[in-house]
């Protein structure tokens, strides 16, 4: 293959939203692992903005950290929110329209793979440099200027994307792009895409699948030591990099009909979910009876409370796959798409915000614990009714059908 047809292919596409995903969310994943811490064009300027947030807020966690300025922290985090806002929208569309159907699933295991290789970067620095210290407290400040300046990074590379018609897919189909439309017409298909039984119903699901980042940030802060948060930041990235990778390759196979793999991946990823929630209450219960501190790798009883949020990091990155190729099978247009990945990541952050600030009011981490288990339990009710049944009556394409399925987006 040609440089410049490389440069145009699907799989570079990938790589390069799988770069600026290490170098921003990525990063900004390991900061929290350790605890505490129209036409495709709009939408490609649009990730080009959305790339500027994340390195201020890891600016503001080094003053904070170096000089206790609290002030920054405030305003890094509105900054960021309203930049990762624009790029969940724009990555979304991204990741979800270019690939043909036949090759979303790994598509999306590679740019997960890609996301959670940022934090295993950010783990292995904040390992290397905080190695020495078993006691609990916060991470050496030369770990957070490291991270500000390769979140910087990120945006150079937005500017390598190709646009949807300039880029090539392997199978010769062409990427679908609505025409502009109006900022009020987007918003009213905004709400119709909302309020459709097919999407509907997984918001809350949205919602409780990332609502646990609060508890989880907050477990690894009040129980373990500074290397052993560091151990978990770079340890997590690696076991979830590689079940998204096994874990895309069947969301992908031609052996079963798409309906299949909709409902066992369904059942691997939340069911697994859902039992994981039990061990951690199970943990969360000891913990309250007999607070541990500063738990560190030589300590007894290391593993147990370590292993469940490694489990819960891992299964947690198989939910966010899941949920991003569900979505990926409703529609194929770009804004279609943009749509309905920013009302996942949208109802998404709301979650993970309304986790955060839980866990920052020194609420119980068990009655925390208990209100995450209620809370996706009774999510998965209707997400597994869409699953079930309003998704039966789609006419779903197989993996063999695939093909087809090309030829008829073409010629639209």
């Amino acid at each position: 293959m040609a440089a410049s047809s490389f440069r145009r292919s699907v799989l570079a596409q990938m790589i390069i939203c799988g770069f600026i995903a290490l170098l921003g969310p990525g990063l900004w994943n390991a900061n929290n692992s350790l605890g505490a811490g129209g036409a495709l064009l709009p939408y490609l300027r649009t990730l080009i903005a959305g790339t500027l947030g994340w390195s201020v807020y890891s600016a503001a966690l080094y003053q904070n950290n170096r000089f206790g300025t609290e002030w920054f922290v405030m305003l890094g985090a509105a900054i960021c929110g309203i930049s990762a806002g624009l790029y969940w929208a724009a990555e979304g569309a991204i990741i979800l329209s270019y690939p043909e159907h036949a090759k979303r699933g790994r598509y999306l295991a590679l740019w997960l793979g890609f996301k959670n290789s940022g934090q295993l970067i950010g783990g292995a620095i904040n390992l290397g440099l905080n190695a020495s210290n078993a006691k609990t407290g916060k991470v050496s400040w030369v770990t957070l200027l490291v991270f500000v300046i390769l979140q910087a990074f990120a945006l150079p590379l937005a500017f390598l994307l190709s646009p949807p018609e300039k880029t090539e897919r392997a199978d010769g189909s062409r990427i679908v792009v609505e025409a502009k439309t109006t900022t009020k017409e987007q918003l009213r298909l905004l709400w119709k895409a909302a309020t459709t039984r097919q999407i509907g119903l997984m918001l809350p699901i949205f919602f409780a699948s990332w609502f646990y980042w609060g508890y989880a940030s907050s477990f690894l802060t009040l129980y373990f030591s500074v290397r052993a948060r560091a151990l978990a930041s770079f340890l997590s990235a690696i076991s979830g990099t590689i079940a998204c990778v096994f874990f895309g390759f069947f969301l992908d196979s031609k052996r079963f009909a798409l309906k299949t793999r909709i409902r066992v991946g369904f059942l691997l990823s939340c069911g697994l979910f859902t039992l994981l929630w039990i061990w951690v209450l199970i943990i969360q219960h000891e913990y309250e009876a007999t607070p541990p501190k500063g738990l560190d790798w030589a300590s007894p009883g290391f593993g147990r409370g370590f292993g469940m949020f490694i489990m819960l990091q891992t299964i947690g990155n198989m939910v966010q796959n899941y949920l991003y190729f569900l979505i990926g099978t409703i529609g194929d247009g770009t804004s279609e798409l943009s749509r309905g990945t920013g009302l996942l990541r949208g109802v998404e952050s709301w979650g993970q915000c309304a986790s955060f600030g839980i866990s920052s009011s020194k609420f119980s981490p068990f009655y925390t614990t208990v209100i995450n288990l209620v809370f996706w339990t009774v999510a998965l009710v209707p997400a597994a009714f869409t699953i079930w049944e309003v998704q039966e009556r789609k006419e779903f394409a197989s993996s063999e059908d695939s093909d087809s399925n090309h030829r008829t987006f073409e010629a639209n």
